[in-house]
């Protein structure tokens, strides 16, 4: 690959430009992570059989006019396809959540090549450690670039993808399937080399809104409890946008925030929710946050006898990791996702699922599955996105995988039924937008349906 002296002075500007648009904070400790899986991808298997859906009439293609070099988004990508990817992979307890997600990728780049996916082309994986910390993500992002990627895909939390968008929007490399669900993943025209891959905060809360109106038809009273940021405030907004429709029943009687660098209980934000005693909380804490802020409800519950919340919870929280340290403080909450639960034996059993369980068994890998699983999805997403750019007209380039990864519509295997993931140019900007809202048994650690897949949401 071409490098760019200002691609380098981008890399000099990147701390001064980044917005964080969940967390805020700087440090790695804080950074949002999506769930990871929750738990892991479901439908038909890409590469043995046919794909599990077309994509939709390409009607948008990115101009590489402006890129550092334009004409290398063009050349020909034969032989082996290069993909990269950053983790948090040391630093501290984000690496125990995220090195399962490095062998998920591994897996089912493994799984790609043995089945031939793309054809006589090779998959190449790299993947950089940035600790979780947005700092060092420029950094990671530079050895990918020295390495020859061809591209990049499920970097990890939104300051961190922030740090590097500017650059690969420059440079013209793909920024695929962002592990966040930013809404800063929508500006195509302003970056249309970026793409993220989780659904939208502001959906989710929706979502959430929906379910709670659903519980409670006769009306619900309910507290926010939220980080201080713009990730908190994507849920914030969402939902009281639901909540100003008096068809919703939904009365917000309480607001408490969070610093994003905070590390104490929030025992003062809890106490003040409970003395309103809302039928239910809406909470957005982070990292370390959520198991503390599970157990601080647990404490005010014993302190106000006959007070039971419905708590739910971002789906940023609901790892297997974080809800194992509230331990039983975590029964019960709600949260969503769209990808299955391979614990739960409602889709334990389905012939996709059980393939990857198996597959992943076969590696040695059956312990860290269903963390692994959103590892394995976003690169199985990734895959499908190269197969269709290697059969366009202009064959596998930068710029076709581009272009495949704004027009095309995919069932992934590990999604849940009913779940499409599909892009539409600038008219949908978002790959995932239906979700399920889930409850969480801390005995059984299995994620059980509440509602249907929700579709309304979808672009």
């Amino acid at each position: 690959m071409k490098r760019t002296t200002s691609r380098l002075a981008a890399f000099a500007l990147t701390g001064a430009l980044v917005l964080a648009s969940c967390g805020g904070d700087d440090s790695a400790s804080t950074t949002e992570a999506p769930a990871p899986g929750t738990e892991a991808p479901a439908t038909d298997a890409p590469g043995t059989d046919a794909p599990a859906t077309d994509a939709p009439a390409e009607s948008w293609a990115v101009n590489p006019d402006d890129c550092a070099d334009p004409e290398a988004p063009n050349a020909p990508i034969e032989g082996t396809v290069k993909i990269g990817s950053v983790l948090p992979l040391s630093g501290g307890t984000a690496a125990l959540a995220f090195a399962p997600v490095r062998d998920g990728m591994e897996a089912y780049v493994k799984y790609a090549n043995e089945n031939k996916i793309l054809g006589d082309v090779t998959i190449e994986l790299q993947v950089e450690d940035d600790q979780y910390n947005k700092d060092l993500t420029p950094g990671a992002v530079d050895k990918l670039l020295d390495g020859e990627v061809n591209l990049v895909t499920g970097i990890v939390g939104t300051p961190d993808n922030l740090a590097v968008r500017d650059t690969l929007n420059e440079e013209c490399v793909p920024q695929l399937l962002a592990l966040t669900g930013s809404p800063e993943w929508g500006h195509v025209d302003e970056y249309p080399w970026t793409t993220g891959a989780l659904v939208p905060y502001d959906v989710e809360s929706k979502a959430y809104a929906k379910a709670i109106h659903e519980l409670f038809p006769d009306g619900a009273k309910v507290a926010l409890f939220t980080v201080n940021s713009d990730f908190g405030a994507a849920y914030v907004d969402a939902f009281k946008e639901i909540a100003s429709d008096p068809a919703s029943g939904i009365e917000i009687v309480d607001e408490q925030t969070i610093d994003a660098a905070a590390s104490e209980p929030p025992t003062a934000q809890v106490n003040a929710i409970a003395a309103k005693a809302p039928d239910a909380i809406l909470a957005v804490p982070l990292g370390a946050q959520c198991p503390s802020f599970l157990s601080t409800v647990t404490e005010a519950k014993a302190a106000n006898a006959g007070w039971e919340p419905k708590v739910f919870l971002t789906a940023t929280c609901a790892s297997s990791l974080i809800l194992s340290v509230a331990g039983p403080a975590a029964d019960g909450l709600y949260t969503s996702n769209n990808l299955v639960d391979i614990n739960n034996p409602d889709y334990s059993s389905l012939p996709k699922v059980k393939e990857y369980v198996d597959y992943m068994t076969a590696q040695g890998k059956a312990d860290v599955a269903t963390t692994a699983g959103a590892g394995w999805n976003v690169i199985e997403t990734t895959v499908e996105i190269l197969r269709i750019a290697s059969e366009s007209p202009e064959g596998l380039t930068r710029a076709s995988i581009m272009n495949a990864a704004r027009n095309y519509a995919y069932a992934p295997m590990l999604g849940r039924p009913g779940v499409e993931l599909k892009m539409n140019g600038a008219d949908d900007a978002y790959q995932a937008q239906s979700l399920q809202v889930v409850q969480y048994n801390a005995t059984t650690k299995i994620f059980t349906d509440i509602t249907d897949v929700i579709t309304e949401f979808e672009s």
